[in-house]
């Protein structure tokens, strides 16, 4: 059975916890809950309209606050549970032209370990989803406006298809994993921004601790190369107007 019901999950909370109320009268309680509204406005930090950075916290953090908020107590009574923060590798390393976008998505790693220490006793599970590049239609209307240093930085990684981002995030939110990443790049991303985020094996943290030295180093490099991308778009920028003004 599917339910479809219409609402903006980043003004109202009532709202969003009615429509809620409705769909598990309909269709009992909520086992899983995924939180994947978003969006994205790439620029230059000064050239972002203030009001764009309220928008993008009010759709992509509270977006997700509100709906876990909603369900999180019928959880509790019931004794099981999971809810999906859906990242992005941009909620990992800030890039250029993310400055609007990126401080959202980081904000929703530190609501899930700050929540999962509360929920963990009652058998509830949280996973962040940190997926990369994406072909989907939000990709496509955002690559329209991407500064030259961004996109030229994106086409380091490839682009994923979203049925193959999906099977891995369903994937890793029923076995309880708090990290869900997309290839090895994504992986190395997850060793190298674990911090004091959960894990849900001592395996997964014998790896963490075994690779985080070596994928720093290759972490520098990348961080290198994104630099002198940033170096090279701006010296080709100003080179005109030096140009210009020598003439």
């Amino acid at each position: 059975v599917v339910l479809c019901i219409s609402v903006d999950v980043s003004k109202d909370y009532e709202q969003v916890e009615n429509v809620l109320k409705q769909a598990q009268e309909k269709l009992g309680p909520v086992d899983m809950l995924v939180n994947c509204a978003g969006t994205s406005v790439t620029g230059k930090f000064e050239d972002i309209e203030v009001n764009t950075f309220e928008r993008l916290m009010a759709v992509n953090y509270l977006g997700s606050v509100y709906p876990s908020r909603a369900v999180i107590a019928t959880m509790k009574e019931r004794r099981m549970g999971r809810i999906v923060f859906v990242s992005s590798q941009a909620g990992q390393l800030g890039l250029f032209g993310y400055t609007a976008y990126s401080p959202t998505k980081f904000a929703l790693r530190g609501l899930a370990e700050a929540l999962q220490m509360e929920v963990k006793p009652y058998n509830i599970y949280l996973t962040v989803a940190y997926p990369p590049d994406t072909d989907t239609p939000g990709f496509a209307e955002e690559s329209k406006t991407k500064p030259l240093e961004t996109k030229l930085i994106s086409e380091t990684s490839s682009v994923c298809q979203a049925e193959q981002v999906a099977r891995v995030i369903v994937k890793d939110a029923i076995q309880g994993n708090f990290n869900s990443s997309v290839g090895s790049d994504g992986y190395m991303l997850s060793i190298l921004t674990s911090g004091m985020s959960p894990v849900t094996s001592i395996t997964e943290g014998l790896q963490q601790v075994a690779c985080m030295g070596i994928f720093r180093i290759i972490g520098l490099f990348y961080l290198g190369s994104f630099d002198s991308i940033v170096r090279r778009c701006m010296m080709q920028r100003e080179s005109p107007a030096t140009a210009d003004k020598a003439e």
